[in-house]
């Protein structure tokens, strides 16, 4: 079977590659990828926006992330493992910043996996793994983390829709944008073409007024030396005709 490259997304610049790529259970159109300082959420049928519809805010600490996993029974929650703990983030509860830090892990956390159903207790739990020691802890998670809310499903897919909206307002706005700098910028060009040329047809009508002047005060030259008699009539005829000849 031939494999292929579908698509190939280059604008989350970093330093390294990314940490982790996780796809939603619930939306199999989502990516996610996790970096050292931010995650971010793709989707991938989305050809006219090759950019993440989501960028999570910039941690702020010296804590960077390791990895990162949807969760398997609750659509809008997800979990970022960091160098000291985690950070949930409920998407139904806000989406500028984790809804919850959990600060239990002992070392640097660099795995993390879900079960992904709920147990037959009722619980549910996440294996993450410490970096120090190699030793598996394993979490039981609390309820209001494993339990899907009413409607959630509908909710935060009406969620991501909006922030597509978002993501395809932008674009529309920058090449809107674009165009009226680019009509602005020809309606300059065109006004100052337009300048210039008034420029040039003052000065050529300037010029021409300057030379009918000077052949005006030439030809009164030649008159008053007629008149003299410093030239005579023959000669200043001669001139006179040369000059209407060459004009």
């Amino acid at each position: 079977m031939t494999e292929y490259v579908k698509f190939t997304y280059e604008c989350e610049k970093e330093y390294r590659p990314a940490l982790a790529l996780e796809r939603s259970k619930f939306f199999p159109n989502l990516l996610m990828t996790v970096h050292d300082f931010h995650f971010a959420i793709w989707k991938i049928d989305l050809p006219e926006y090759e950019k993440p519809i989501f960028r999570s805010v910039t941690c702020n600490n010296s804590a960077h992330n390791t990895c990162g996993a949807f969760s398997p029974t609750r659509p809008g929650v997800i979990f970022i493992t960091k160098t000291d703990g985690i950070d949930v983030w409920d998407f139904l509860d806000q989406s500028n910043k984790p809804s919850l830090t959990l600060s239990f892990a002992t070392s640097v956390i660099t795995y993390m996996k879900f079960q992904d159903r709920i147990h037959d207790d009722g619980r549910q739990y996440m294996a993450f793994g410490d970096e120090k020691d190699g030793t598996l802890f394993l979490w039981d998670v609390p309820r209001h983390l494993r339990q899907k809310q009413d409607n959630e499903e509908d909710n935060i897919e009406n969620f991501w829709n909006r922030e597509v909206e978002k993501c395809l307002f932008v674009i529309k706005q920058r090449e809107e944008k674009r165009e009226e700098w680019s009509n602005a910028k020809a309606e300059a060009d065109k006004q100052k073409a337009l300048e210039e040329l008034a420029k040039e047809i003052t000065q050529e009508m300037k010029d021409e007024k300057e030379t009918e002047q000077e052949e005006a005060y030439q030809n009164y030259l030649l008159m008053v030396r007629n008149k003299l008699k410093m030239i005579t009539d023959d000669e200043y005829q001669a001139i006179m005709a040369e000059k209407k000849k060459k004009n």
